[in-house]
């Protein structure tokens, strides 16, 4: 190797180091990450009711409510207000102009109308939501004025992920602000009652609303890294795919040696998830029996498998194909029939480790199987 190709190999060595830095730590999942409308606003604001309501089955008591004024009273102006108890919750109040206010909840001294916002944009009709909040709110001081000489206060904001609002009169609420109080308020419980569901199912849309952050979080340090190196990256990624095809012309090559000039390779690229899958197969075969090999990229070191697909098997042929497998070293991981009336039967061999000499070998084992099988054994059998 030149001193030239060292040292370029050594420069890009550097910068997958320095890149490891900038590598965004995985997300736990959660249960909402499975449906279809995990981040639309009404099912956020159905679940955040449902907990927030401390007469619901879920039995966590008044852990949410709780976490939810505190988080209130974390802005200067509610700092010494009494919210007293939950007495009342609803969801998607229509206004008198037919709008919906997405949830409310009325304490012993205050009203409280919630936005919520999973994305950024609010353009809503907050004068009208505000002026129905007042409507209510004089209803229900006029009924209570018998009961009690203090009047409930009106209290508007939105729930969304950077925690802004330049609404007048309107607070902004973030996602972890909220999520930071809930759990404070709910850790006890929790610790007491590990294995209730509703306590699990509380925890992972905790974790679900702080989720909505990344929604509009940017990693400038991240982006900044990969603009600045573009070209030595975009170099890289062409490494890789030189390699991959360096791969498959050392198989290709090895194939036609072992098989003879009438061997016709042909390759197909695809993807196992998220990792390529090369699939070598003859042109002179009728059908698509082919030896297929999956680097698993994901993993360090890098692993692989070997797969064997037989199109259209009889007993007899796979009677044929496990005798030459039981007399060879090769110890099949699996196999297995799959499609629709079995028309694949399939045997894989794994690689703990990717050695190209030792994965070829393989490949040109069972390449020599289907060619038996594909232009011997059909012909016979049939």
């Amino acid at each position: 190797m030149s001193e030239i190709e060292d040292q370029l190999i050594q420069k890009y060595e550097n910068l997958l180091l320095k890149a490891q830095k900038y590598k965004m730590p995985e997300r736990e999942m959660t249960i909402f990450d499975t449906a279809f409308k995990n981040h639309h606003e009404n099912p956020t604001t159905e679940l955040l009711a449902f907990f927030l309501n401390p007469n619901e089955k879920h039995g966590l008591g008044t852990g949410y409510y709780d976490g939810f004024v505190s988080s209130i009273k974390a802005f200067e102006k509610y700092i010494d207000f009494d919210f007293g108890q939950f007495l009342k919750l609803s969801i998607q109040q229509t206004t008198d102009k037919g709008n919906r206010i997405d949830l409310w909840f009325e304490t012993d001294t205050a009203l409280v109308i919630v936005e919520v916002k999973v994305h950024h944009h609010q353009n809503n009709p907050f004068e009208d939501y505000a002026a129905w909040g007042k409507k209510k709110l004089k209803e229900l001081n006029a009924k209570n004025k018998n009961d009690s000489p203090f009047q409930k206060q009106l209290i508007t904001l939105v729930l969304c992920p950077n925690g802004e609002c330049y609404t007048e009169g309107w607070l902004g609420l973030a996602y972890r602000d909220l999520t930071l109080k809930v759990r404070n308020q709910l850790g006890v419980y929790m610790m007491q009652n590990p294995l209730n569901k509703w306590g699990i199912f509380a925890r992972d849309f905790l974790l679900h609303l702080d989720s909505f952050v990344e929604l509009l979080d940017t990693n400038m340090e991240s982006l900044n890294f990969v603009v600045d190196h573009m070209q030595q990256i975009q170099q890289i990624v062409k490494l890789r795919e030189d390699v991959y095809q360096e791969i498959i012309n050392h198989i290709n090559n090895e194939l036609q040696i072992a098989l003879g000039e009438g061997y016709d390779p042909h390759v197909r690229r695809h993807t196992w998830n998220g990792t390529p899958a090369f699939r070598f197969v003859d042109n002179n075969w009728k059908n698509w029996s082919e030896s297929v090999l999956n680097l698993h990229i994901d993993e360090y070191p890098m692993s692989c498998s070997v797969t064997m697909y037989i199109q259209h098997p009889t007993d007899e042929i796979i009677k044929k194909v496990k005798s030459s497998l039981a007399r060879s070293s090769y110890s099949i991981s699996e196999q297995w029939y799959e499609g629709k009336n079995n028309e694949y039967w399939g045997a894989r061999w794994e690689f703990t480790a990717f050695n190209l000499n030792e994965v070829t070998k393989l490949m040109i084992f069972t390449h020599k199987i289907l060619n038996s099988v594909e232009n011997e054994w059909k012909l016979i059998i049939t």
